[in-house]
């Protein structure tokens, strides 16, 4: 019993993508990729602020601005907007209380 060969595909060409088909096949892909991204991206932000996000009222973004001001967090201390949206509030909502000291701060008396 001979071994029976597989046949050779009728075509050469059967089952292959040339490279500039294959290319056009990529900037395709590519293409509709942005398209997708800025269609879906205009849905998210469609209400003006991302999705799973709750915007703050002014009250509490003061609120939260004074407590990270007192805690001396960095999100206040390296932003210059959070600071100028602090001394905006504080003008409807009034003066952050004074800063005090943590014993870090205190100085020592000899």
């Amino acid at each position: 019993m001979a071994m029976q060969q597989s046949h050779a595909p009728q075509s050469q060409r059967e089952g292959r993508v040339s490279g500039k088909r294959y290319n056009r096949i990529v900037a395709l892909a590519v293409e509709r990729y942005g398209e997708w991204v800025e269609y879906f991206t205009s849905l998210m932000l469609e209400d003006g602020f991302p999705p799973f996000h709750v915007p703050l009222s002014p009250r509490e973004q003061y609120e939260r601005l004074v407590a990270w001001r007192a805690a001396g967090d960095p999100r206040f201390w390296t932003d210059a907007e959070a600071q100028a949206a602090l001394g905006e509030l504080s003008m409807q909502f009034g003066a952050p209380p004074p800063l005090t000291p943590t014993p870090n701060q205190v100085p020592r008396q000899f």
